[in-house]
């Protein structure tokens, strides 16, 4: 699947961590990819706009809430490569529309929105694509996509030409569970006895289950291939009330991170899932295991919220 050009993301070791938790613990650091200011819905964005921008595509619509990562990843890469952005705004809470940073630089880029409530977001949607032309193309909100799953299915394939040695288990948090997807059958396809640890931020297995059901089957139709969930332990204990939920504890644990390993992660997202990590790791069955933390990306939520 093509693409365009981008910069492999460093793998670093966190020797604090390491040592608190008698593993070896490396990160792929997809928070500093190099473009739209990083994260996971960057590297996606890639993939997804490649083809579009190639067949002459003009306006994009998509969908998503003023905080979203998404959001800011394609305002700011359609402004790159010259695309008209239609977004539709949605949002229980007006007042993240002042506070959130990624909503501010959004902003800026000049994409027109369209506001609605949450209960009209497909109509909204429809009637917008009723009136567009040919050269429009709708993007589902958070990247859910085929070139998604694909662009993390990819982004193993990096690891691997990066790192020679096998790694034991891997962590990564789980949204929509696009990025989930890809890495499970990447990890099948080239670190074939890794599990991958799943972390959900937002959803328990029950409604989380048939959503990963539905990426795997894009991608083995895509590839011809099987790959399935076999490798992941899927971690729903680690809620904390539901999506952009804290506690103390894991706003600790992100303090802690940013101290003494000088990684940014942030409430939502990967500071949920590297306190689900730390919690896992604290038991100590895996001593002297190799782990591999996968970040998202988080600076701009972290810096919104001010949780810490």
């Amino acid at each position: 699947m093509n693409h365009f050009s981008f910069s492999p993301t460093p793998i670093t070791y966190l020797p604090y961590f390491s040592n608190k938790y008698g593993v070896e613990l490396y990160v792929k650091r997809d928070d500093l990819f190099p473009s739209a200011l990083g994260g996971s819905k960057s590297r996606m964005l890639q993939y997804i706009l490649y083809p579009l921008v190639q067949n002459g595509i003009k306006t994009i619509i998509t969908a998503g809430g003023p905080c979203s990562n998404f959001n800011r990843a394609i305002a700011l890469l359609c402004a790159e490569y010259g695309l008209n952005l239609k977004l539709v705004s949605y949002t229980d809470n007006p007042e993240e529309y002042t506070s959130s940073l990624n909503n501010y630089l959004v902003n800026l880029t000049n994409c027109q929105y369209i506001y609605c409530k949450k209960t009209e977001v497909s109509q909204t949607i429809e009637k917008l694509l009723k009136e567009s032309d040919e050269l429009t193309y709708f993007i589902y909100g958070g990247g859910k996509s085929l070139e998604g799953v694909y662009s993390y299915f990819d982004a193993v394939k990096e690891v691997r030409e990066q790192y020679s040695e096998d790694f034991d288990e891997v962590f990564i948090a789980c949204g929509t569970g696009t990025t989930l997807t890809g890495v499970c059958a990447g990890m099948q396809e080239y670190f074939s006895h890794v599990r991958v640890h799943g972390i959900s931020v937002a959803r328990n297995w029950e409604a989380e289950k048939q959503v990963l059901s539905e990426d795997m089957s894009w991608l083995n139709t895509y590839l011809g291939k099987s790959y399935d969930f076999s490798n992941l332990v899927f971690h729903d204990e680690y809620l904390l009330g539901g999506y952009g939920k804290s506690s103390n504890e894991q706003l600790a644990v992100i303090r802690e991170c940013i101290s003494c390993a000088g990684m940014i992660i942030d409430p939502t997202y990967v500071g949920k899932a590297f306190y689900g990590m730390s919690s896992v790791l604290s038991a100590g069955d895996y001593a002297g295991k190799k782990i591999l933390f996968w970040n998202t990306g988080g600076l701009i939520n972290l810096l919104s919220s001010r949780a810490i």
